[in-house]
């Protein structure tokens, strides 16, 4: 210690009352933060809480005591917005059809991928998952949970189990019904103790702990106890949202604003009002036909219109594009200006964000009762929605990886076709040693005339299929009949959508026309996709079937199975293709090049009605009945659409059976009185992958609507 005529320094003063004071800077300097104050609780029970919850918070008799919104709010809210419920509505379908699967973990750091190997476990859960709780398959038992996550967040599980402590059912409770339980920490209370409390006719009825009761909401706070659903975080959105259709429905019952105000010269007296509006009420009221008549009034007097300022408001725009926002839906559909070019990727966009955070929630919650409840730490619940390749492009990848030595060939036999390794044998035969010396190599893509010679000696004679079997009539009307059905009730949709785009846009008569095309929602054409698959798909079946009979094959039954698979995706693929769609991920969503879809036609053929309605100025009415009478939505357009598709749906069910039987090639089979593109391919025999016509839509025939040509296999 420094010392000046044995008294301690300034400077070694200082020293010692930094060390007093533990060598800290928050030291009563001058004008200094000075120090904390002294905790006053005990750091055993306090170091760590969560949060500074309510004190007595545990005897509260009521989920979400003291919040500003209860959950019968929250279920109010979503219940009586009717936008906000179909936006609901279509995020519980969209998860509930999403195929998953059961599989063993794949561990890290292995060569072998533990997830392909069989466990008699994976089937076990399949089947419990199948109906989990003993009374709702899987899907209605998904779209409870999902229901209780999207409104109030607070999705509840409950093992029940047997007598002897098996695994009995997990059952979906009511979590508008559970009350937390903290401990001193703020937390979630360990078991044995108490950590949830069932509120049954407003008193405490039950306790659950931790390992009885899952409780996963997917947006908890630090701050707070419950989840934060996104029905409660556009709460005040929506509660603007229900005033404005409250007010919107008084407008068409016991509102006080007039469909019709008419200003009149400004020299009228009131007396003369008056006699002018008892007369015009006296012409309308009562008969609706007569308000369809032409009525001539004086100069002056102009009719202003309430009904249009009161029913459009780009504010409902708004409020719609922010409840999609929440759930990440796209607002295509409610909205009437969006560029149908961006309007495809923002849905596909949309659809991926909004699904991803919901899979993975689901997913969390399943391993947890795969792994907590039944004790499988080494199994997983997987989404099984990767989009396959098709068998060509798949085919070609798996070459690829074979060939750089990515992959061995018996694991693609594995992967893709659940098939053994090959043994020597059969791996030798597939690659015999080559005979020397190599005979010379022949040009295949010109054959020599003695090769055609030989292989028009060895083809076999064919007979051609029954086009016109019972099936195929029985498929065909049914299809032509439900076609027609739909063009008549969608005809008057599509003719006000016209109009009312007719009216709101200029003179020009060029750009009107494809403004109004451009426009047009076909949003519920989609809707006809499924039955024209369940229809179409019957066709591709019965074409597979007879098309073994025709060359008088027998696949092996797993074989069969795959044939008939793909005759089945064949019909889907079409039927979404055909109304302008496209499946992507499991999900039907807008295709963005729907080239060859009858949305796509129907918008050309009403191009020429109504560039002549604009030229010759046609009224609302006319438009709307030529429309209604146009061939877009008759009933020889919906024949011959049904007469191509179940053509179509046939032939390509013969293509599956005969690459599945080994057929090579295939050959065209003309018309007779047929078209001279169709004739002129009369007898051409090609490779069974390969188009007849480079370029064109379909590989066989028809080649066109209306086509009665045929394709026969080549068989040698």
């Amino acid at each position: 210690m420094a010392r000046s005529n044995g008294k301690i320094t300034s400077l070694a003063a200082d020293v010692v009352q930094m060390f007093a004071h533990g060598v800290s800077n928050i030291g009563n300097a001058w004008f200094g933060p000075s120090q904390p104050l002294e905790p006053v609780a005990p750091k055993e029970q306090t170091s760590g809480r969560q949060f500074d919850y309510a004190t007595s918070f545990n005897v509260n008799t009521r989920p979400r005591q003291g919040e500003a919104l209860t959950y019968d709010h929250l279920r109010a809210f979503a219940d009586n917005y009717d936008l906000l419920r179909i936006i609901i509505e279509t995020r519980k379908d969209q998860m509930a059809k999403l195929p998953w699967v059961i599989r063993l973990k794949d561990k890290p750091n292995t060569d072998a991928d533990e997830a392909l190997v069989h466990d008699a476990r994976c089937e076990e859960l399949t089947n419990f998952f199948a109906f989990p709780d003993k009374e709702h398959s899987w899907d209605a038992w998904l779209r409870m949970l999902l229901e209780d996550l999207l409104v109030i967040d607070a999705p509840v599980v409950y093992t029940r189990r047997t007598r002897g402590g098996e695994v009995y059912a997990v059952e979906p409770i009511d979590g508008a019904t559970i009350k937390r339980v903290l401990d001193i920490y703020g937390r979630t209370p360990l078991p044995p103790e108490a950590a949830y409390q069932q509120i049954l006719k407003g008193l405490p009825a039950v306790n659950y702990t931790r390992d009885e009761l899952i409780y996963l909401p997917r947006n908890p706070r630090t701050h707070k106890v419950y989840g934060f659903s996104p029905v409660e975080q556009i709460v005040t959105t929506i509660n603007i949202a229900l005033r404005r259709q409250a007010h919107q429905l008084g407008f068409y019952t016991d509102g006080s604003t007039p469909d019709l105000i008419f200003q009149v010269p400004a020299e009228w007296t009131p007396e003369q009002i008056k006699r002018f509006e008892d007369y015009w009420n006296s012409l309308l009221s009562g008969n609706i036909h007569e308000r369809r008549k032409t009525r001539f009034v004086p100069q002056g007097v102009t009719p202003f219109d309430t009904k249009d300022k009161a029913m459009k408001d780009e504010y409902d725009e708004w409020i719609a594009r922010i409840v999609c926002f929440a759930f990440s839906i796209s607002p295509q559909a409610f909205v009437k200006e969006m560029n149908r070019a961006t309007a495809q990727t923002a849905q596909e966009a949309a659809l991926a964000e909004g699904l991803a955070p919901l899979m993975l929630w689901v997913k969390s919650l399943m391993d947890r009762i795969i792994q907590q409840v039944f004790g499988y730490l080494d199994m997983e619940f997987r989404w099984d929605t990767e989009e396959a390749a098709k068998p060509k492009e798949q085919a070609e990848i798996d070459k690829i990886y074979v060939d750089a030595k990515v992959l061995h060939p018996d694991e693609v036999r594995a992967e893709r076709f659940n098939m053994q390794p090959m043994d020597p044998a059969l791996r030798s035969s597939l690659n015999p040693a080559p005979l020397l010396p190599q005979p010379q190599q022949v040009d295949e893509s010109k054959p020599t005339d003695e090769a055609k010679e030989k292989f028009a000696k060895s083809k076999k004679y064919v007979a051609p299929i029954d086009r016109e079997r019972e099936k195929v009539e029985q498929v065909r009307e049914q299809l032509k009949q439900q076609i027609h059905q739909f063009f008549q009730e969608q005809a008057k949709d599509v003719a006000i959508q016209v109009v009312t785009a007719k009216d709101q846009l200029g003179k020009s008569i060029k750009d009107n026309v494809s403004n109004i095309l451009d426009g047009l929602s076909f949003g519920a054409w989609s809707g006809i996709a499924a039955w024209i698959s369940d229809l179409t798909s019957q066709l591709a079946l019965d074409g597979v079937e007879v098309a073994l009979t025709q060359i008088n094959a027998e696949l092996e039954k797993k074989a069969l199975n795959l044939a008939n698979e793909q005759a089945i995706k064949f019909a889907e693929d079409r039927a979404a293709e055909l109304v302008g769609m496209i499946w992507r991920n499991g999900v039907l969503v807008e295709n963005p090049s729907p080239l060859f879809s009858i949305t796509e036609s129907t918008r050309e053929m009403l191009r020429a009605t109504i560039t002549q309605a604009l030229e010759e100025g046609w009224s609302n009415d006319k438009l709307a009945d030529e429309i209604g009478n146009s061939h877009a939505f008759s009933e020889d357009r919906a024949e011959m659409i049904a007469r191509t598709e179940t053509a179509i749906a046939d032939v390509q069910g013969n293509m599956i059976a005969y690459k599945a039987a080994g057929i090579e090639s295939k050959e065209w089979m003309a018309a007779p009185d047929c078209c001279d593109a169709c004739q002129e391919l009369d007898g051409k025999i090609i490779p069974i992958n390969e188009s007849f016509v480079a370029g064109s839509y379909f590989k066989d025939a028809p080649l066109h609507p209306h086509c009665r040509c045929d394709t026969l296999p080549v068989v040698t």
